[in-house]
């Protein structure tokens, strides 16, 4: 990709996206609040994290993270631990959350009708108010959320957490009006009647079924109806043998819910082979940890009873799942049939809507279960009446029924102000940086993902307590660092670069092309901040740290310490093991005021950082490097200009002695 613009002059790095920023489907800025990890910056982390996405805390568990699949990291060996990270800050940030709730103005007479409390459905009333409109969700639950609160597992997303998004969204003005079905309760025409639009965003609440020889059977269950009975607090009785039928990832979450609630064997039987299953790898990865067996390529025809009960599944042997233009269409070798003994059968086929609420309306639909709709409007067949989240868009995860119902509010938002339904254009994160190069990657250092801590799989199989323990300070530290910084790297100002090749020199990476000025390639820039130190024009800035900002911090600390300090120690951050260690603070040390700072690499200091304490009579000033460097050169660079500021102090009358590289 091109670093120059059509009038010759460089792309700024932060006009190209990261690769993990383009794949989230609100564009979360993924590599900023990474780095704000780094720094410690738990808070602005979490408002980053926020920033696109009203359900930050659900998407930290259950997010189905398409931003580690387009991880660069991932050519290099395994991706950033991203949604691992996500949860961390926004566990970290939770009482700073609470705080900073605020209620949003009302400032337009136009008032907005939601029908549906899941998260497309909420983003949606989310948006609306924010931009000052009051917004009324109807639900037809007891409580908001959607199948988040209705199907999924209390092990994948604990209802306490759920509460916090909805707290967010409460506290903002969003306002939900839980018992009542629309279609029931009230029309949908009655609630056209009270608002200026409506917003259709009802989900696929109901499970599809099979047209099995004795499917009726009382013990053949449909899976979200077995899921909603446990959310809803209920404890169905489940026999020994219990039978899944589907690959997707509701038939995940039934099977292993069947396993916790007493089932002694529980078997997936699914059209797929493993490599064709919907479900998400580390989800039936988890399955078969916790012993659920998966019976690939098979396909049922009837289920077996005897004597009343059912005894089994018989099922035909599939031939190939999807046709030569890759649809679904599965065929079978009918003389190929065979029987799973089980117990209990519990369908996880597909979803479908309860279109109920358009009965004797204008609304028309598309089809048994769909709603007519013009997705590049969002508009219903009925003017003033728009839809999003699955129930036009097909089942999903959960963060994009957010981005959906970003979609809709936009679309909502123009038709209040307009009067008019238009096009809602698509929203793009900018231009997506481009692949890591050979070369790049051979010199890159390896760095194992940290592993997340988990309860063990004979723990799990008989409990509903959240699987995933969450990570450490320490570690959340350890994994934030193996960001490559995509995007955030070296930007020249052309004004000052005399395009000395200082920068080529120094650069570990090879990035810089000079001409006359020099250019820094986005694509392959890691950010390490040697050619900011370097730069004898102080013509460059890394992402956001620019010349100066280690003086500049190193001031403002002196300046606002209680006692004088007489030691400051300008530490790298990576290894740090907590928030304290990463922020500047000043604590005593041998008789010593010490003061800290902490940077992404001690390497980025230069001589003026490394002289400023020195103005306001610090007696030592100390530099750390951390004890594997991920930039090669890094501390060669760091010892020479440490070298050169100590003949600089000398010359001045200071003493080199006073600076000390450890």
């Amino acid at each position: 990709m091109g670093d120059r613009d059509d009038s010759g002059h460089p792309v700024p790095l932060r006009e190209v996206c990261a690769t993990c920023r383009a794949a989230c489907p609100v564009h979360t800025d993924t590599q900023a609040y990474v780095q704000l990890i780094t720094q410690g910056r738990y808070e602005e982390a979490f408002e980053k994290i926020r920033e696109f996405n009203p359900f930050p805390s659900v998407c930290s568990l259950i997010c189905h993270h398409p931003c580690e699949q387009a991880c660069r990291r991932g050519d290099v060996d395994d991706p950033v631990a991203l949604r691992h990270l996500k949860r961390f800050a926004v566990e970290q940030a939770r009482p700073y959350r609470e705080r900073r709730r605020r209620r949003a103005p009302i400032t337009q007479p136009q008032t907005v009708g939601v029908i549906g409390a899941g998260p497309a459905g909420l983003t949606a009333a989310h948006d609306c108010v924010a931009a000052g409109y009051a917004a009324t969700v109807y639900d037809a639950h007891d409580r908001p959320g959607g199948l988040l609160a209705h199907a999924v597992p209390a092990y994948r997303l604990p209802p306490d957490v759920l509460e916090l998004d909805l707290d967010d969204i409460r506290a903002l003005g969003v306002q939900v009006v839980c018992g009542t079905a629309v279609g029931r309760d009230v029309s949908l025409d009655e609630v056209r009647a009270r608002h200026d639009a409506v917003v259709l965003a009802v989900g696929l609440s109901r499970s599809r079924t099979l047209p099995l020889t004795n499917g009726d059977h009382p013990d053949v269950l449909g899976a979200l109806e077995f899921l909603q009975a446990v959310a809803a607090g209920a404890r169905p009785a489940v026999p020994a043998d219990v039978l899944v039928v589907g690959g997707g990832n509701v038939a995940v979450d039934a099977a292993r819910t069947a396993l916790r609630l007493g089932a002694q064997a529980v078997r997936m039987v699914c059209l797929e082979d493993e490599s064709e299953m919907p479900a998400w790898d580390w989800e039936c990865r988890e399955a078969l940890e916790e012993g659920i067996g998966i019976v690939h390529r098979r396909g049922p025809t009837e289920v077996v009873v005897r004597g009343g009960a059912v005894a089994g599944l018989v099922v035909r042997e599939v031939e190939r799942v999807f046709d030569d233009d890759g649809r679904f269409a599965p065929t079978y070798f009918d003389d190929r049939r065979s029987t799973i003994d089980g117990q209990m059968v519990i369908l996880a086929v597909g979803q479908q809507a309860d279109l109920g609420l358009l009965d004797g309306t204008e609304v028309e639909r598309q089809g048994a279960g769909r709603i007519r709709f013009d997705r590049a409007t969002m508009a219903a067949s009925v003017p003033g009446v728009f839809a999003c989240g699955e129930v036009v868009a097909g089942p999903g995860s959960a963060i994009e029924a957010v981005a959906d119902g970003h979609r809709a509010a936009r679309a909502v938002l123009r038709y209040l102000r307009t009067g008019r339904v238009e096009p809602v254009a698509e929203e793009e994160a900018g231009e997506e940086v481009g692949p890591l190069t050979e070369d790049l990657i051979r010199h890159l250092r390896r760095a194992e993902r940290v592993a997340m801590p988990t309860l063990s799989a004979e723990a799990r199989r008989r409990s509903f307590a959240r699987l995933e323990l969450g990570y450490s300070e320490r570690d959340a530290l350890r994994e934030a660092w193996r960001c490559l910084s995509c995007t955030a790297g070296a930007q020249v100002d052309e004004a000052k670069c005399a395009a000395c090749l200082t920068c080529l020199r120094v650069c570990p990476f090879g990035v810089p092309m000079v001409d006359d000025v020099a250019l820094m390639t986005s694509d392959i820039c890691q950010a390490c901040g040697l050619c900011v130190a370097e730069c004898p024009a102080g013509a460059i800035r890394i992402g956001r740290h620019a010349v100066g900002d280690i003086a500049g911090r190193i001031a403002e600390l002196l300046k606002r310490a209680d006692r004088p300090v007489t030691c400051v120690e300008i530490a790298c951050a990576r290894g740090a093991e907590s928030r304290v260690a990463l922020q500047d603070h000043v604590h005593a040390r041998n008789g010593d005021e010490v003061g800290h700072i902490a940077v992404a690499c001690a390497a980025l200091a230069d001589e003026v950082d490394m002289m400023k304490p020195f103005e306001f009579g610090v007696r030592e000033v100390v530099v750390r490097m951390c004890d594997d460097c991920r930039y090669r050169g890094a501390g060669d660079r760091l010892s020479k200009r440490v070298e050169r500021t100590k003949r600089l102090l000398d010359a001045a009358g200071v003493g080199g002695e006073r600076l000390r590289l450890l």
